[in-house]
């Protein structure tokens, strides 16, 4: 079982990426995080940074490539923002972000899947 972990710093939400079982990137914001992440503060914030400044429409809006993910007051439950057309692998994605997302494996393919539950067993910590 996963433990839901607030970000470390006062008033900032988490933005983080994980993989899913198909080998997608998921985009996941304003809620708890795997806990295993808590090590890797810096890097998830700075990728949340440089998806924010550099490739905003690879991240968000209509058009956005990545499976999309806000959490929406109910912890630590997820409900999908956005589908994408033709989602973005993780072998794809720009480095910065390949490199957080690939610390957390969802264990199941989210295709059709509209909720993920964190404290369910979706978390899959690198190492298993």
């Amino acid at each position: 079982m996963t433990t839901p972990l607030r970000h470390p710093r006062p008033g900032l939400t988490w933005g983080w990426w994980a993989v899913d079982a198909r080998g997608f990137l998921v985009q996941f914001s304003d809620g708890p995080a795997p806990e295993h992440l808590l090590a890797h503060t810096e890097r998830v914030d700075a990728a949340a940074a440089w998806a924010e400044e550099h490739r905003p429409t690879w991240f968000s809006g209509p058009s956005s490539t990545v499976h999309a993910f806000t959490c929406t007051g109910e912890l630590p439950v997820y409900t999908r923002s956005g589908v994408p057309d033709s989602p973005l692998r993780l072998s794809d994605a720009p480095p910065v972000i390949a490199e957080v997302a690939a610390l957390v494996e969802l264990r199941r393919a989210v295709g059709d899947t509209w909720t993920v539950h964190l404290d369910e067993g979706w978390v899959r910590s690198p190492g298993r």
